[in-house]
């Protein structure tokens, strides 16, 4: 760190890193980045094996207790992890959770630096698990407290409290340019390669049980093996993650950043979209459409309004030559998508809302993580606040809905305040515009139908929220000083 002697006293300079903050230079995230992708390629090698469960929690001990003092290299490698196409452990633990559960255990002061507000959520849902298990504990204690336990660490513990543990230490990063790689060749990249892959490479695992769907023809029931691994490419399970990956990218592609983040970031949203469209998820197009309307909104704020005319130009004219590119069986089923829920006004949504709310009233304490609803004949919530109350009690369903209402509110509030840095911006659009597509997609579909898909749109939500925070505090304190700086040249005066 550089210092200055200004009137016989020793001063940090304004732009000198945050001495809580160590950044590592050099090789050390290039390592991070290629020994996630090892990972991910490991998976995809060696797939539910042993050898890779066994191998995977060696390491991932080894390098939080290498690395446990060097946030950025760190937080790198669990970002990519977030990506790996399988869960860990028969159990099925997502592994970016796994390097959580590692930091808990060897750096646990990170437990008190979440935001104040999140304990209490915490608290509800804490309180939401244990009153379901009236109702889930059964005569096989263990088999219920392991199954239901490893439900809670992916879905509750995860998103409330794991998850912005790995990354509220990049609250104190001022690197701006180093946190949009992070979030570009760590949370973006990873998934939308093997998505991509999985797409165009892979084999369909499941043609005859997909073509039962001949009606609307198979495109949205696929699943495609890569390696030892199979990608669910369902829409109502794929459609989730896409929307957050096209929104991510976007916010990247739009920003004043350097032109090869911007065309990493266009090859990634136009990729995503392609397979977006192959899926025909409605509700997730929708929730995308909202998320790049905030993100166009916010920029407006921020730009020339005649920069962002000219961005949503191109956005739409990219998305219309995919969709003209496009090959006439994909071009078909959206039509036939498109005549399902447009002109045929399909409101079968209602109707399973209307069970799950049911079916709560019966079971008001809880039934335990679960995505249906009903006794004897189970249908699908396709809701999550709806199916987080059904399986947690009204405790969980208020937990869930206050912490996306609660990042909406500090997102859309944060606004205001964003420090002028292209890099930062497109950091803090691409939070933005993710969680407004999950406020909106978790009306209609589940994002925790897969544990992969579910914790890295978490990931790049509280990724992008500590972050942001970092440059709020630094545009405040610049405030400040330009305040002090007047009010002592006018006393001077």
């Amino acid at each position: 760190m550089v210092v200055q002697a200004v009137n016989g006293q020793t001063t940090i300079p304004d732009h000198a890193p945050n001495c809580d903050f160590l950044e590592v230079r050099g090789r050390t995230s290039v390592i991070a980045f290629f020994g996630g992708m090892a990972i991910i390629a490991a998976s995809i090698t060696l797939g539910r094996s042993y050898v890779f469960f066994v191998s995977f929690l060696s390491f991932s001990i080894l390098m939080t207790l290498l690395w446990r003092k060097a946030p950025r290299p760190w937080i790198y490698l669990v970002s990519i992890s977030a990506a790996v196409p399988i869960a860990v452990s028969r159990q099925q633990f997502a592994c970016n959770v796994v390097f959580a559960l590692w930091l808990t255990v060897f750096n646990i002061k990170c437990l008190s630096k979440l935001p104040r507000w999140l304990y209490l959520l915490v608290g509800l849902a804490s309180i939401g698990f244990l009153t379901s298990s009236f109702n889930w504990i059964g005569d096989n204690f263990i088999k219920g407290i392991m199954r239901q336990g490893a439900f809670a660490f992916n879905f509750l513990l995860a998103p409330f409290m794991l998850l912005p543990m790995i990354y509220c230490r990049m609250e104190k990063s001022k690197d701006y340019a180093a946190n949009l790689q992070g979030l570009l060749f760590c949370l973006i990249v990873p998934s939308t390669l093997i998505l991509l892959s999985a797409k165009m490479f892979g084999t369909v695992t499941n043609a005859w049980e997909a073509s039962l769907h001949s009606e609307s023809l198979p495109e949205g029931f696929l699943q495609y093996q890569i390696g030892r691994v199979v990608v669910n490419f369902l829409r109502t399970e794929v459609g989730f993650i896409l929307a957050a990956l096209i929104c991510a990218s976007t916010a990247i592609a739009v920003s004043q950043v350097k032109t090869h983040y911007k065309l990493l970031a266009g090859v990634c949203m136009a990729s995503n979209v392609f397979l977006l469209l192959c899926t025909g998820s409605f509700g997730s197009g929708f929730a995308c459409l909202c998320g790049l309307a905030a993100i166009f909104y916010a920029l407006s704020r921020t730009v020339n309004v005649t920069k962002v005319l000219v961005s949503v130009a191109t956005i739409c004219s990219i998305l219309l030559l995919i969709y003209g590119l496009s090959p006439p069986s994909m071009k078909m089923y959206l039509g036939k998508r498109y005549e399902h829920r447009v002109v045929n006004k399909d409101t079968d949504r209602f109707d399973l809302w209307v069970r799950g709310i049911d079916y709560f009233l019966e079971n008001p304490l809880g039934v335990g993580f679960t995505l249906r609803a009903g006794d004897k004949v189970k249908t699908v919530i396709h809701n999550d606040y709806i199916a987080y109350t059904v399986s947690y009690s009204l405790m969980g369903g208020l937990a869930y809905t206050s912490l996306v209402a609660g990042l909406l509110f500090s997102f859309f509030r944060r606004r205001k305040s964003i420090i002028d840095d292209p890099a930062a911006l497109a950091v803090y659009l691409a939070g933005l515009g993710v969680i407004v597509a999950v406020a909106v997609n978790s009306i209609t579909d589940h994002m925790a139908e897969n544990r992969w898909y579910f914790n890295l749109i978490w990931s790049v939500i509280w990724y992008s929220y500590f972050c942001s925070r970092a440059a709020q505090r630094e545009t405040t304190q610049d405030l400040m000083r330009s305040d002090t700086i007047f009010l002592g040249a006018t006393v001077s005066q």
